[in-house]
């Protein structure tokens, strides 16, 4: 197969839910494996307005103190900005990435350490939050093992990017550049040449904005972000990763009147009650081509099944809730249910072959271990595996 070539990159180098509030994986602990510290901007990115900005899903929402017209973004070959053009920049041809055949498949959270968790050797994606003591030494094992790898550099608990409930800006970067260092950006620029490195998200469900009983899981009031303050979350990671494509986590029918004109990709996640699973994959589709960016997809294995029917002023699941002659079992929070095994094939397929990779909420030792599980999960790598790469990037 031939390989894909990435676009010429533009570096502005003088400009610059389905989840509760507990922390349920890998991406909500990985906050509290990294102490902030005070650092400096990355020097490729600068506010070249010199104000500051002021910039609103159904999974993690932020919120800062920037708007529309103080960030320069980087996308394939120009800076776009609100209200200035970069005219000092540089232009670096980036080398096309090693695209193997197959679309990867993994779940959320497949690490344990350094290593890949027990019962998915199988599968071909890890899908997790990182830290810059983790990185490097789990590019070596994904290379090793021939797996890809995305990214969730500034994944971890809503709470350690929030002030007074709202999304801060300064703490999102502080984490971000802890990443900035020569050894993980030369690391990072070699596993995306080597096509390891697939994708990092920027953030998980921005449009999230909680709802009574589940505030935790808000980046602040409805309206704190939008697309175009995401999409300068995607140019800071961009001036950082050049060659790395940049995404995020969230349901594409929000926030579909409005365009990502910088981020490279989203990934849409799906659970029973978002319908038949073909309506679901076309809408998804459908805005991918109108604004240009890529599509992956996630399935809520633990919690997208047929949902309890709820009896008046139920909070909590009552015996014989989430029937395993119809579910996989009660999901991780009222009153959801885990997917079947044939839910699981189902969506996987057809969802799957329709994105540049596909992921799931979550790893479960429990659901890993079901036989029947374990076979959809085969039946979905191997029909992945048929199908041609897709690179994760805007056309």
């Amino acid at each position: 197969m031939k390989p894909t070539r990435l676009p010429v990159l533009l570096v502005a180098v003088a400009a610059c839910s389905e989840r509760p509030p507990q922390l349920r994986s890998e991406l909500d602990v990985g906050a509290a494996l990294i102490s902030y510290r005070e650092s400096a901007e990355p020097v490729l990115v600068r506010n070249i307005i010199g104000e500051e900005s002021h910039l609103r899903t159904d999974t993690l929402a932020w919120a800062d103190s920037t708007s529309r017209g103080d960030t320069t973004f980087l996308s394939r070959g120009r800076a776009i900005s609100t209200t200035a053009v970069v005219t000092d920049s540089l232009w670096i041809r980036v080398a096309a990435p090693v695209l193997s055949s197959g679309i990867p498949f993994g779940l959320m959270a497949g690490w344990k350490g350094t290593d890949l968790a027990p019962g998915t050797e199988f599968l071909t994606l890890t899908y997790a939050a990182e830290t810059p003591a983790t990185l490097l030494a789990r590019i070596a094992s994904a290379r090793s093992r021939g797996v890809k790898m995305v990214t969730v550099m500034t994944g971890g608990a809503r709470a350690g990017y929030l002030t007074n409930g709202v999304f801060d800006l300064t703490k999102w970067k502080v984490r971000m550049n802890g990443f900035n260092t020569p050894a993980i950006r030369a690391a990072v620029t070699q596993a995306v040449s080597e096509g390891i490195l697939i994708g990092n998200s920027v953030m998980d469900e921005p449009f999230n904005d909680g709802g009574p009983g589940n505030e935790a899981n808000s980046w602040g009031p409805a309206g704190t972000m939008s697309k175009a303050r995401v999409d300068s979350l995607c140019g800071y990671a961009k001036a950082i990763f050049p060659t790395l494509p940049q995404g995020v986590f969230q349901d594409y029918r929000l926030a579909a009147d409005s365009s990502y004109r910088v981020c490279d990709f989203i990934v849409s996640q799906y659970r029973v009650g978002k319908g038949p699973l073909t309506d679901y994959r076309d809408g998804a589709l459908a805005l991918c081509r109108r604004d240009r960016h890529a599509c992956a997809f996630a399935i809520n294995v633990l919690d997208g099944g047929i949902p309890v029917k709820r009896s008046p002023g139920q909070t909590d699941y009552a015996p014989g809730d989430c029937p395993l002659t119809t579910t996989g079992g009660r999901g991780t929070y009222f009153p959801n249910c885990r997917m079947t095994a044939q839910q699981v094939r189902d969506a996987g397929r057809i969802l799957g072959i329709a994105g540049c990779f596909l992921t799931g909420f979550r790893y479960d030792t429990a659901f890993m271990a079901s036989p029947a599980n374990q076979e959809a999960f085969r039946d979905v790598v191997t029909t992945l595996a048929a199908r041609p790469s897709v690179a994760c990037i805007r056309t």
